[in-house]
């Protein structure tokens, strides 16, 4: 008890002096809020900087801590600390930690550990929401507009506090909260092995080859459509190298060379699958995949899964890992 009770003495204090910090620094005229901080009064003036759309390109928070300067503004996707301490009572700021050093998967709240100490220092960062003065507004986030433990977001934000190994303090300036964070550990930084390329694994043994039901380790692009990602949600489309985008084309000027339109609609079915990420009731998780990682249109990625349904025509894949080939 007494070791709990430390550590989440620990954690508030070194909030309490990030805080100290960034304070002093507005004080000295070191800070200059934005104009979107300066209308933020309240928590009911959060909403204002929920943005609809996922940010792309976000970066992983250890990734964030070793390359962060002060001054600049950065895009950092983690999920809220699974702790009690992960939110300061009665002051707009939170504990964002990164997916590889997460504990815990959504327990009830009366379980939740004390403190999220336990996770490196290197991979938590503390954010806050300023006023124009650039003190933390003096009201907390816990449950407040999605965010809880264990909820993913995404924050842009000034950085305030760094120090390249294990400080990070962040002065939101916009957030996006997924209505459904992917699983733990869904991006995997190795590659999977025995990969097939989607239009090989579609042909091999003919039609009806891949069956529902069947474990696939698939490689290909995002592609086959203007629109290969589904707005709102974890679908996409994956292409395989039987056929060629436009942009391979010799003189070819598409302007979208991901949507393959110099080939037949059978032809493209035929050489791609739809991916999808459902939760544990097999229903489609509510949030986007483009930006992810970098994925975009003609990103190449490698995708485990199964295969959820095959007519012989089309075939829909539920993913459990993509890793994203750079």
């Amino acid at each position: 008890m007494k070791t709990a009770t430390m550590r989440t003495t620990g954690a508030i204090k070194a909030m309490a002096v990030a805080a100290m910090l960034i304070a002093g620094a507005a004080g000295l005229g070191v800070l200059t809020p934005t104009a979107a901080m300066a209308q933020i009064k309240s928590v009911a003036d959060v909403k204002t900087m929920l943005k609809p759309e996922l940010p792309a390109d976000a970066l992983e928070i250890t990734a964030a801590m070793k390359s962060a300067k002060v001054g600049q503004t950065i895009t950092v996707r983690g999920n809220v600390a699974m702790s009690k301490d992960a939110f300061v009572e009665n002051r707009a700021m939170f504990t964002l930690v990164d997916e590889s050093t997460r504990k815990g998967c959504c327990p009830p709240s009366d379980t939740l550990p004390d403190t999220a100490c336990d996770i490196p220092a290197q991979g938590r960062a503390t954010v806050q929401i300023v006023d124009a003065g650039g003190r933390p507004l003096r009201a907390g986030l816990n449950g407040q507009h999605g965010l809880k433990p264990g909820a993913e977001v995404f924050v842009t934000g000034k950085v305030e506090t760094a120090n390249g190994t294990d400080a990070l303090v962040l002065a939101a300036v916009s957030m996006h909260v997924p209505k459904a964070p992917l699983p733990t550990g869904f991006f995997v930084e190795k590659p999977p092995e025995n990969a097939k390329d989607v239009s090989e694994a579609r042909r091999a043994g003919g039609e009806g080859t891949l069956k529902a039901g069947d474990e696939v380790v698939l490689r290909g692009r995002v592609g086959g459509s203007k629109e290969p990602f589904v707005a709102g949600r974890a679908v996409f489309t994956l292409m395989g190298r039987g056929l060629k985008a436009c942009n391979e084309n010799p003189d070819d000027k598409c302007s979208k060379p991901w949507d393959y339109c110099c080939e037949t609609k059978e032809d493209i079915l035929a050489n791609s699958v739809t991916v999808q990420v459902v939760d544990a009731k097999g229903q489609i998780l509510r949030t986007d995949m483009k930006g992810r990682r970098g994925m975009k249109e003609l990103s190449e990625l490698v995708v485990v899964g199964k295969v959820a349904s095959a007519d012989g025509k089309a075939v829909v894949i539920n993913a459990t890992a993509v890793h994203a080939v750079h």
